[in-house]
């Protein structure tokens, strides 16, 4: 399917949107909502799975590459790179 017609997947969950993108998903944008910060990414489908994956604890990521995107993440957004 092009990406044009993917639906986009929305979380504002920091610990979830690292977990996304170790296992490849790719963050499309931030947007902020107040206080509050949307991750959104490309695949709806793919991130569906996979966050029912991470909540559930049925797949393992690596522990220091999921620390450095966390980093990352909070240095988007507490930097206003929003």
């Amino acid at each position: 399917m092009p990406e044009f017609q993917r639906e986009v997947y929305k979380t504002k969950d920091l610990a979830e949107s690292a977990a996304l993108i170790t296992k490849g998903q790719k963050l499309i944008s931030m947007e902020r909502e107040g206080k509050i910060c949307w991750f959104i990414f490309g695949d709806k489908n793919e991130c569906n799975k996979l966050s029912q994956d991470f909540f559930f604890g049925e797949y393992l990521v690596n522990a220091r590459e999921y620390y450095e995107i966390i980093v990352r993440l909070k240095h988007r957004i507490f930097s206003n790179e929003i």
